[in-house]
């Protein structure tokens, strides 16, 4: 569905209506011009039309800040979610905007700019800044401030490294844990031939690597030219609260 030169930065699935099947945004890299080099950051929202059996683009527009971040989703309001663009301005500043859906068409739900970083504690918006933490609630109809919850900030990314000997993926472990919405990025070690790492369908696709809301179990293949897919490499990524 993205024109020809494109390229995905992150896609994340999330359900605007809180019905599956899921719908999924998208941050792109896409050309200005047919055939041009230089490309735009573009943020997208994808529905599925349940009539046509297939996804539609309802949002369009340029991603915020000059620099984007990986898209993302939050649960706001009665099991329903929100895509969420963001990304860094020049000045150093975090800027976000809010995707959902209103009266059944994708529309704005807040956009900001501050100085820090944006976390999900769902419901809850939490802009953390040098100075204060504040969080924000969405009833329905507008955002409401509301006391930011307690504890630390999310926790960092893990990084999983393996090797490839004698055409074979070797790993000192095949199982990681993570917490939700902790990243988890694939690292091949050393050389050796070119490596496919298959993601399961259910997981986020982020530029740092692997994402997960929802707790469960989750499986990751990665398959080398030497061997046959039925023998790849199996990691699995229990992510639990």
């Amino acid at each position: 569905m993205l024109p020809p030169g494109s390229s995905v930065h992150s896609l994340v699935r999330l359900e605007l209506d809180g019905r599956p099947p899921a719908e999924a945004a998208v941050v792109a890299r896409i050309p200005r011009l047919p055939g041009a080099r230089e490309s735009a950051p573009t943020a997208l929202l994808y529905r599925y039309d349940r009539w046509r059996r297939l996804f539609a683009a309802i949002y369009r527009a340029p991603t915020p800040g000059a620099v984007p971040f990986s898209a993302d989703a939050a649960q706001l309001l009665g099991g329903r979610d929100a895509a969420i663009f963001s990304g860094l301005d020049d000045d150093g500043s975090r800027a976000y905007r809010v995707i959902g859906l209103n009266g059944g068409q994708a529309a704005v739900l807040r956009e900001a700019r501050f100085a820090g970083t944006l976390h999900f504690a769902e419901p809850l918006l939490v802009e953390r800044g040098p100075a204060d933490t504040r969080a924000w609630r969405w009833n329905g109809g507008q955002w409401e401030q509301a006391i930011p919850p307690d504890g630390p900030a999310p926790a960092p990314g893990v990084s999983w490294r393996y090797v490839v000997r004698n055409g074979q993926v070797v790993a000192r472990a095949d199982v990681v844990r993570l917490r939700p919405r902790q990243t988890l990025r694939v690292l091949a070690a050393g050389g050796g031939p070119a490596t496919v790492v298959l993601p399961d369908a259910q997981l986020d696709v982020v530029e740092a690597g692997f994402r997960q809301r929802e707790p469960g179990t989750y499986r990751i293949r990665i398959v080398t030219p030497y061997a046959p897919p039925e023998t790849a490499f199996v990691l699995t990524v229990i992510v639990s609260p």
